[in-house]
């Protein structure tokens, strides 16, 4: 009887040491692929940051007026247009 009792408290044992070596491998990589999400976090604030920035540059009518200017080819009323044609 005592080694039938043994035998069960051995087994037990046993039983969560696997259990537990599951945990840690689970533990290990969860905290990788918690290092990568952190840093892609990172990298993600600061494109949005830069976004941001953009945002309220594009909302000043300078960078506007630039960007009509040079990418779209437009003029103020009164103004004269040229353009240079190099050969």
């Amino acid at each position: 009887m005592k080694r039938l009792g043994l035998l069960a408290a051995i087994l037990a044992i046993i039983y969560f040491i696997f259990l537990i070596r599951q945990d840690i491998i689970n533990y290990r990589e969860l905290s990788g692929e918690k290092g990568a999400v952190e840093k892609r976090v990172a990298l993600e604030e600061g494109r949005f940051l830069a976004l941001k920035e953009r945002l309220v540059r594009l909302k000043g009518s300078d960078l506007t007026e630039e960007i009509a200017r040079t990418k779209l080819g437009l003029i103020k009323k009164g103004e004269t247009a040229y353009k240079v044609i190099l050969k």
